[in-house]
């Protein structure tokens, strides 16, 4: 590496010792030296070039800003020695960080060519800063001072995160207009800006997953603008928890622009940080000026910009709102959910209201699933069951009736509780038809599955109301209604209810049709959270339905805890018989099958029981005794023996 004949070494006043050592270098190599204080050279830097064209600066990363520029303007080559090894200078420009090597880099004669960022005519070094940006100007604000330690660092994400979450309901957007260099002009309203510039480790960098690079002629901007306060949650959390990030997807509320030069206009004056330092204006004209300043860098700085950074403009602002009905509603306040705008719900609007009403096709599958379920029902057939819960239409009104509660849109209430009930008429009646034509009575596990709900039911129900509004708010899953259908099951407990109605069996008819309310008020209410969280109508406007909603879920609640609590103690009993074993005239045995069923007012257990005795009836007597003092009540008690040897 050939060293430079002559050079002009620019210090900052109070430097001396370091500036001794770059003096000493010059001289060993015998390199002509001439020392001027930066102040001066920065007065008249053409009065002081005549002795040399290479300047050294032994500076701060905001001085050596300040020498890049006019580096720009009087066609100078640039050495760095930064007075600090703390300085983002180092990392930047991938400087040596041992000072022999650095000071054999800053007075190489071969300087290579780089492209210039500025900001309003001032050189960026690594970053622009509008805004509210947590976690993404970490590197900017005390940009100049010293790079921080790991613990500062983590303290300071900490920090920034409940202080952005206390200021959580005062965060305003403010209304840009964006224009790129290909003359693409954009309105919105963000929250902070980070543009970027060599510094491709940023936490903005890697939050976008994008290379950037002094060689390409552009300039990166990451946009932050939430339309809703859980958005911004989402954003915190992401920012808080994230590396770089892998695929093309951005988070929520970001956004990416890359070009050659951007222009931000407020309309009102902006503060904004310049690698940490402060400035103010209404316009930020940013770009980037190619090969405009000839720097000393390491190899290691040349690999990096040669493999980083694309050479076509870069527009990924999908996120970014720009609605104009949406762009004035988040201006006025941050929304707690995002809201749906007009053209967001025109055509689930649309769908919805079709979905309510009563259709041929709606009348025709209604009885064939109610047909299909009821015979899947005698034959015990989860499969031809499942195949009925395909074909049933049911839940579409029933997510009408989600939207229509939620916007308390009375017309779309009562077209979808009509249908919902016409649906309900023609399967009972369906169910309970087939249930006369076929001559059986018998209580298939099928049935008896669907007589005793409990909040696990509820628990079904709630999960998918969610799915269904979901996949109705966005159509790319629409593809999933099926699998919605399937899980959440409308039509067997109402066609379990029409069989008992065949049979003239209250206890049927009751467990079945609990079970169907119960999944028709999960849904409803879930439907109407979801579609509220998804921004549909706010939450004023959402309280009437959601409270009436609430209230039936309470109300359907009491009798589906009352049966869970039934059927936890059920598995108590059933577990306490299968871990125990029991002896009777001297014999012992164990139980297995066990299924219990609580009846007024006994227990009824039945159970395999093994022993390697014969059982007679009176050892099964005596266990009948033993049982009834055991669980404190009297006990009915079926018992198959089987011989173990």
């Amino acid at each position: 590496m050939s060293q430079v004949s002559s050079a002009l070494a620019v210090y900052r006043a109070g430097t001396d010792n370091l500036l001794e050592k770059v003096t000493a270098y010059a001289a060993e190599q015998h390199i002509a030296l001439t020392s001027i204080e930066l102040d001066l050279f920065l007065k008249d830097p053409a009065a002081h070039l005549a002795e040399s064209r290479h300047v050294v600066a032994v500076v701060n990363d905001a001085d050596l800003s300040r020498v890049i520029h006019d580096a720009r303007l009087h066609d100078f080559s640039v050495g760095m020695v930064p007075l600090h090894q703390s300085s983002v200078t180092y990392r930047l420009f991938e400087l040596p960080r041992k000072l022999p090597e650095t000071l054999v880099l800053a007075f190489d004669d071969e300087s290579s060519a780089v492209d210039v960022a500025l900001c309003n005519d001032e050189v960026v070094l690594g970053m622009v800063m509008l805004g509210d940006t947590p976690f993404l100007d970490q590197r900017s604000k005390g940009y100049v001072s010293t790079q921080p330690t790991w613990r500062s660092r983590v303290w300071y994400l900490v920090r920034s995160f409940f202080v952005s979450v206390a200021h959580l309901f005062s965060i305003r957007p403010f209304p840009v207009t964006l224009t790129t260099g290909k003359e693409v002009e954009i309105r919105t309203a963000i929250t902070g800006m980070v543009l970027v510039e060599n510094d491709a480790q940023s936490a903005a960098a890697r939050l976008v997953n994008a290379s950037t690079s002094s060689q390409d002629g552009k300039v990166s901007a990451v946009l932050i603008a939430p339309t809703s306060v859980t958005e911004y949650l989402a954003f915190l959390f992401i920012g808080m928890l994230q590396r770089r990030r892998q695929g093309k997807k951005l988070p929520g509320a970001v956004s990416f622009i890359k070009s050659d030069r951007l222009t931000l206009q407020a309309g009102r004056a902006l503060t904004y940080f310049v690698d940490g330092r402060r400035r103010e204006a209404d316009t930020l004209a940013v770009q980037v000026e190619p090969r405009a300043v000839r720097i000393n860098c390491s190899e290691a700085f040349h690999a990096r910009q040669e493999a980083g950074g694309e050479k076509k403009d870069t527009m990924r602002t999908e996120n970014l709102p720009q609605n104009e009905a949406r762009v004035e509603m988040i201006q006025k306040h941050l929304p707690i959910f995002t809201r749906a705008v007009e053209d967001d719900f025109k055509d689930l609007f649309l769908l919805l209201r079709d979905n309510a009403r009563i259709r041929n096709d709606f009348v025709t599958l209604m009885i064939l699933s109610s047909v299909v379920a009821v015979l899947g029902l005698f034959l015990d057939s989860a499969a031809v069951i499942i195949g009925a819960m395909v074909l049933a239409p049911l839940m579409a009104p029933i997510i009408s009736l989600s939207m229509g509660a939620l916007r308390n849109d009375s017309s779309l209430l009562k077209d979808a509780a009509i249908s919902i009930a016409v649906g309900m008429g023609l399967a009972l009646l369906a169910s309970a038809l087939v249930t006369l034509i076929i001559p059986l009575e018998k209580i298939t596990p099928e049935i008896n599955g669907r007589l005793q709900p409990s909040l696990l039911d509820l628990g079904v129900a709630v999960g998918s109301g969610i799915a269904g509004a979901y996949a109705h708010a966005r159509e790319n899953v629409m593809k999933s209604l099926p699998g919605v259908a399937i899980a959440v099951a409308l039509v067997p407990p109402l066609c379990v209810a029409g069989i008992g109605i065949g049979w003239l069996d209250w206890h049927v008819i009751s467990g079945a049709m609990l079970l169907f309310l119960t999944n028709l008020v999960g849904i409803t209410l879930a439907g109407v959270v979801t579609f509220m969280v998804l921004g549909y109508a706010p939450i004023k406007r959402a309280t009437r339905g959601l409270g009436w909603t609430l209230l039936l879920l309470v109300l359907i609640s009491i009798p589906l805890g009352i049966s869970f609590n039934n059927i936890k103690h059920h598995w108590q009993i059933e577990n306490q018989l299968l871990s125990g074993q029991y002896v009777v005239h001297g014999k012992f045995l164990r139980l297995s099958n066990v299924t219990v069923t609580l009846r007024q007012p006994d227990l009824l257990i039945r159970a395999d029981a093994a022993s390697a005795s014969r059982l007679e009836p009176d050892d099964v007597r005596a266990l009948k005794e033993q049982l009834t003092q055991e669980f404190g009540r009297p006990v009915s008690l079926e018992i198959a023996y089987r011989l173990a040897l």
